[in-house]
Order: C-alpha cells, then structure tokens, then sequence
C-alpha cells in the first residue's frame, strides 16, 4: 500500500497507460478521480478498480478548455477532501511529414500535450499547495527528445512539456511539490496507430522495434505504470525535475 492516503486527480486515464495506472494506483491504496473527455470510459474504469475505503469517481474533462480543467480540479478537491498527487496523461498524436503538416494540426498537437498540461498544473498547484505539497507527474515521450521523421509537431509538443516540467519543479520546490515527468518509448497501446501507420504498418513498425529496442519489443501499459506509483509515493520524495525514460533502452 505503497500510496495509502494518496489523493490523486488523474486526467486522461480512462484508457491506455493511464489506466493501467490508475489501476496500480487502486491496488496500492490511493483514493483517485479520473478525469477524462471520454467519461463513459472513464466510469467504466473506475468500476472495475474501486475498492472498500478508498475513494474512486470519474468526471468529464477536456484539456483544452480551461473552465473544465479548472472545475475538474475543483470537484476532485472536494470530493476527495483534497489533492496531493496530479498525474497528466491526455495526449494527442497528429503526424506527417513538416511540408504537408497543417498549422490546425500543429496548433492542435500543441493545445492538448503542452497547453493541457498547463491547464491542469496551473488549477491544481494551488490546491497541492493547500495540503502541504506532493507531487505532479506529467507524461512527455521519448520523441521529445530525440524525435523521428513524420513526428515534427508532436516531438516540438512534448519536448515543450519536458522544459516546462524542469521549469516549474524548480518554480515549486520551495512548497514541497515536485514535478517530474515519464517519457514512454515504444509502448503497445492504440495510442501509437497512427504512427504505425505512418511506418507502413504493423509488420514494418515490428522490424524498426526490433531493430531500435535493445530489449527487441515493446513495452506494454503496466510496464511503465509503475513508474508513476513510485513517483506519487514516499520512495521518490528527494526527486525532482527528472524524466523518467521507460524505453526499453533506446535512449542510451
């Protein structure tokens, strides 16, 4: 029960490594609300992984409007008496190759990985702050800092978020809140479709992934969730500003 007493806002869980987060989060005794755009799956999430005595609810939110981060915020503060933990998973892929890359799908890349994160440290840092510190883990990716050809916008979106989480572990060291951010590699979620698709699909991905991976696969969800336990809890209470790589050894 690594995370007992944990109170965690986690926007974008619903699916993918959020989930199988939130379900490692459930399982080490923290109370959780996920908040997410698409909250009928949100809702089903969050059944299958509420236990006894701990708190577990879902809510809408989407990143891109600021006054439903800002209510996300305010309803997981009261219903959870309080927020020590924020984690960010929202993300957005949009690919191409730069002379055909529109700026619609720039700007849109951009509003959901760097401005959400944004959105959702600036609303939820005060109330962190009330409850005596804790910590914020956003979810950047190894494109952004070595990025890949059709992968322009989206490396620039998360290499923004890498800078800004540095940036403001520094601004909140003083109130006991760090900031720390997971940089996933190749991980099997649907997530990565467009991209696969980009490569020439499934069979010609699976041959690149080999031949970049050291460890020769991907990774799946509850290999990189618990990294995100162990940045929540106690354990890493003297990190802070760091990018958590859970690539299978491709930045090396």
């Amino acid at each position: 029960m690594r995370l007992a007493g944990k109170r965690a806002l986690m926007i974008g869980a619903a699916t993918g490594i959020g989930r199988a987060a939130a379900l490692q989060f459930a399982d080490n005794g923290a109370s959780f609300v996920i908040a997410d755009i698409n909250l009928p799956a949100a809702e089903e999430a969050v059944k299958s992984m509420a236990k006894p005595d701990q708190h577990a609810s879902a809510l809408v939110c989407d990143v891109r409007d600021e006054a439903s981060v800002q209510e996300a915020v305010s309803q997981a503060e009261r219903r959870m008496g309080g927020i020590d933990t924020l984690v960010f998973f929202a993300g957005l892929q949009r690919l191409g190759h730069v002379e055909e890359f529109s700026g619609d799908d720039w700007d849109a890349v951009f509003e959901v990985n760097a401005r959400g994160t944004f959105l959702a440290t600036k609303h939820a840092v005060p109330v962190i702050r009330k409850a005596g510190g804790g910590s914020i883990i956003t979810t950047s990716s190894l494109a952004g800092l070595r990025g890949a050809p059709g992968m322009t916008g989206y490396a620039a979106a998360k290499g923004a978020v890498i800078a800004y989480t540095v940036a403001l572990a520094q601004e909140l060291a003083p109130d006991n809140i760090r900031v720390n951010s997971v940089l996933p590699g190749w991980i099997d979620t649907p997530f990565n479709n467009p991209a696969i698709a980009l490569m020439g699909g499934a069979e010609a991905h699976g041959e690149v992934v080999r031949r970049i991976v050291p460890l020769g696969r991907q990774g799946t969800p509850d290999e990189v969730a618990p990294i995100y336990v162990f940045l929540a809890s106690e354990e890493s209470r003297y990190i802070t500003a760091k990018q958590m790589m859970v690539d299978g050894g491709m930045a090396h």
